[in-house]
């Protein structure tokens, strides 16, 4: 009895501790491509790992393909490798060839290049700037965030007084009360200093690396050392690609209740469905057709996506255009885009609430989370469908494909679903009841 339980004991530490072995993902070092891909609007930033064999790039666009050397790890939850950057980021020295045919038709060097995001960090839209551009880009906001930093610190200074004054302010009422003063008291109220609005525009800082602007075509790429040698394992193939057809609008909807779950109707024939109260922001971008496995890989080599299937892509968001909501050819509502900020509810609810941005939220310093159209799908409403179609601001003509309808839907009688939904368990159950019945007989 003791030696099988010393047997048992023993087995589970040996599987437990095979199994711990087994969880851990392997780790080796290995050359990558990292990269910097524009993907029809921004930039994202990807690496292709050894199991990759090809690369896709937008057409006529700058991208930055850089090979590393880095800790790449495969990771069995998400089925994809991961790259280690931050323990190993290993610059390959040498040049990058491109070839097609298998003629060498380019050979690049490295060139300095910077990240321009227009409107914040988060900005829809991203600019390239490479050498000269890219140093004045960065010298620009450089400037902007030291003298945003001294008015900043004008600021605090002012703050501080401000405070002061305000203490001397009531104690010099409080003062007068007690000597009997009665009735309004002339004593100038201290002004609270208003912040200083943060740089409205953001420059990554500069780095290195080669610059792909290819036309659309299939090509091959390599590093050559500064030996002359062929880097192994740095021969991929390139895809370089453009899209179908551009034209139409196509919206990204942000529920109200949801607003982390972003979701976009790009095609006129789809339909907005809606239950019970709704608001909904619209966000409305010019669009670009692209094949669904080619964009995948552009913004991810490891992604999946079927060659014969296309996808829609925002491109540029629609700003100067007003939303119309209406009923048939009546137009119930004219929407306007405007600023809106995500405040967190306090409490254990752990939620988000949208609200309006103004002017308070200026003063205390901040900046609103998003701009959209919005729409509220009372429960007033008839449930019947509705559109909403953009139009432009300067001639009020519609922009084309940018119709789309909104159907609402009936609560009242939902209940009636779930019994029909469990309908063809409880028939599977009467056939199975009902044969066993049959054997036992």
């Amino acid at each position: 009895m003791k030696s099988r339980l010393v047997f048992l004991l023993l087995l589970g530490v040996f599987l437990s501790s095979g199994w711990t072995a087994l969880a851990q993902p392997p780790v080796r070092e290995q050359l990558v491509y990292s990269l910097t891909s524009f993907n029809g609007s921004t930039y994202s930033k990807s690496f292709a790992p050894q199991s990759e064999d090809t690369i896709y790039l937008i057409a006529n666009t700058n991208n930055i393909v850089n090979p590393r050397k880095t800790i790449v790890y495969y990771w069995p939850i998400t089925r994809r490798y991961m790259a280690g950057f931050s323990t190993l980021n290993e610059a390959v020295p040498g040049k990058l060839e491109i070839l097609q045919g298998g003629k060498v038709i380019a050979t690049l060097e490295e060139q300095k290049y910077v990240l321009y995001y227009p409107e914040g960090y988060f900005s829809e839209k991203t600019i390239m700037y490479l050498n000269e551009e890219a140093d004045a880009a960065h010298e620009r906001y450089k400037k902007a965030m030291d003298e945003f930093n001294a008015k900043l610190k004008e600021y605090y200074e002012a703050m501080r007084k401000y405070r002061e004054d305000l203490n001397k302010f009531f104690e010099e009422v409080r003062r007068r009360r007690e000597a009997g003063e009665t009735g309004p008291l002339d004593i100038p109220i201290p002004k609270e200093p208003s912040p200083p609005e943060f740089v409205n525009f953001y420059v990554s800082e500069p780095a290195t690396g080669f610059v792909v602007n290819l036309p659309p075509g299939h090509y091959e790429i390599r590093v050559r050392l500064e030996d002359g040698t062929i880097l192994e394992g740095s021969e991929k193939k390139l895809v370089v690609f453009t899209s179908r057809r551009k034209g139409g609008i196509g919206y990204e909807i942000i529920p109200g209740n949801r607003w982390t779950k972003r979701e976009n109707c790009d095609d006129p024939s789809w339909i907005i469905h809606a239950v019970g109260k709704n608001e909904l922001y619209f966000n409305p971008f010019t669009q670009e057709e692209y094949n669904e496995l080619y964009h995948n890989k552009l913004q991810d080599p490891q992604n999946i996506g079927r060659i014969e299937r296309w996808k829609w892509v925002h491109v540029d968001p629609v700003k100067d255009a007003t939303l119309l909501f209406g009923r048939g050819k009546e137009v119930l509502k004219t929407v306007t885009r405007a600023p809106y900020f995500v405040k967190q509810i306090p409490g254990p609810e752990l939620g988000y609430e949208i609200v309006d941005y103004d002017e308070d939220l200026k003063k205390r310093g901040y900046k609103p989370t998003f701009e959209s159209y919005k729409v509220i799908l009372g429960p007033e409403l008839p449930k019947v469908d509705y559109t909403i179609q953009t139009v432009a601001s300067e001639n009020q003509m519609p922009l084309p494909k940018s119709e789309r309808t909104i159907r609402l839907l009936r609560k009242a009688y939902s209940m009636y679903l779930y019994p029909l939904a469990f309908l063809p368990l409880a028939v599977g159950a009467g056939i199975v009841i009902a044969r066993r019945a049959r054997i036992e007989t």
